[in-house]
């Protein structure tokens, strides 16, 4: 084999690997913007392509090395294929895939597991064939912190936590290339005052605030046997992915909705603390279940809210309070169909011409429950709320913690953090509102 060719041609795509990159990176730097949660996806999946490639061509680059230093030429060494011919057989499958797109990720993604969790010779063989790089993991005094899951397992995870969850999906995505980040975001504007002929014009500041993102860690704890077999790794790493996914996708949700700054919430400040009064809107007296909300309380949430230039504001809601509110409201309402009784009236479910989205970890309880906060929410979250990412999943494991079920714990970690910034006033509303139920 030319290892000299092959090394070209290794760097040659690696350099539109950079390319590609730059240009992912071009459009937000030029508009002086945030990425979108679309080119964020799109920038870690490039870092991580172009760490792979790098890897890549510092074996061949050894090789190379090593035949030139040599007189005799050392064994031909096949250089690693790409990844959609990384998979050659696939092990039984016990059921549908629910996490993974395709079973080559999820075999894939298991032979990694095994060879880094349960630390499989023949797995680890795999691994250093297949380009999927096995790095150390110790157990909970592992100084390495873990090892940074691939692409492929790390790609299903994030795409579950947004299906999930609400918060990835809706809040403004801020990359955090640090513990900390600081950025300004706007507090008020310039007014505008009348002026009189031969008058001074009144002078006024645009003022800002400084937001501030602390990248907290977060982690949960999986137990799975000690033995897991070759044929039963494609639903591992299935069932993993999803529990994990599931597990942040929750607890972002809770600490964006419900944290109250105690250690349950890492210190995090959910609305329906952060929101000021200016922001809240209590429904009519004698409204105090979700099968007594009227059309009134809902539209005066919708006049309530300010006409902020591109704010486009959702609803979000419980799916028993949705049933139990909304549903019954427009089922009542008359002129459906028999059709669209049975089978709803399209995929995308809206309320007064808004978009609503369930959370099941809001307010679900169908009784009277009198000056209640936070029932459901309308308003923007991409303009009231911050969402700091600051690393993927990392993933660690201890043979002794579960030594008596012989069973291994995983541990799944990721750092985030997130800011409720714009809550409005005492009397001003913000870009999110809150209801509340009345004191009778």
């Amino acid at each position: 084999m030319d290892f000299d060719k092959f090394l070209a041609d290794l760097i040659a795509a690696r350099a539109v690997m950079q390319t590609e990159w730059e240009a992912n990176a071009a459009s937000h730097l030029t508009e002086k913007r945030d990425m979108t949660e679309a080119e964020l996806l799109k920038h870690n999946e490039l870092d991580q392509r172009i760490a792979d490639k790098d890897a890549e061509i510092a074996k061949i680059e050894k090789i190379v090395a090593s035949r030139k230093a040599c007189p005799t030429p050392p064994p031909q060494v096949t250089p690693p294929v790409e990844h959609e011919a990384r998979v050659v057989s696939r092990p039984y499958r016990h059921g549908k895939l629910k996490s993974f797109k395709s079973e080559e990720d999820a075999y894939r993604s298991g032979q990694w597991l095994l060879a880094n969790i349960y630390h499989n010779p023949a797995s680890q063989r795999w691994c250093e064939e297949h380009g999927a790089e096995v790095r150390a993991m110790g157990g909970e005094s592992n100084t390495a912190g873990g090892a940074l899951v691939i692409p492929e397992f790390e790609r299903t995870i994030v795409d579950l936590r947004q299906e999930y969850g609400l918060a990835r999906q809706k809040c403004r995505i801020v990359p955090m290339t640090g513990d900390t980040i600081t950025f300004p975001v706007r507090a008020t504007g310039v007014t505008a005052y009348a002026v009189g002929e031969n008058d001074e014009v009144t002078a006024s500041d645009k003022s800002w605030t400084n937001v501030n993102l602390v990248a907290r860690k977060w982690g949960v704890l999986c137990k799975y046997s000690s033995e897991i077999a070759e044929d039963a790794i494609v639903s591992m790493a299935d069932d993993l992915a999803s529990e994990i996914a599931y597990a942040f996708a929750v607890k972002e949700d809770e600490s964006l909705f419900l944290g109250d700054g105690t250690s349950t919430y890492h210190g995090v400040v959910g609305l329906i603390t952060a929101i000021n009064a200016g922001s809240e809107y209590t429904a009519i007296g004698g409204n105090t279940a979700f099968s007594t909300l009227d059309l009134a309380d809902f539209e005066s949430m919708i006049g309530k809210l300010p006409a902020y230039p591109g704010i486009a504001p959702e609803w979000y809601i419980s799916k028993a309070g949705w049933a139990a509110s909304m549903m019954r409201l427009a089922d009542s309402a008359g002129g459906a169909t028999v059709s669209e009784v049975v089978s709803g009236s399209g995929n995308a479910r809206t309320f007064l011409g808004y978009p609503v989205n369930f959370c099941q970890s809001l307010n679900s309880t169908l009784t009277a429950q009198t000056s209640t906060q936070g029932i459901l929410y309308f308003g923007d979250l991409r303009m009231s709320t911050a969402f700091g990412s600051r690393r993927g999943i990392t993933l660690k494991q201890s043979d002794q913690r579960y030594l008596e079920y012989d069973q291994i714990g995983i541990l799944g970690t990721e750092r985030f953090d997130i800011v409720n910034h714009q809550m409005g006033t005492a009397s001003v509303p913000g870009p999110m509102l809150q209801m509340l139920t009345p004191g009778s």
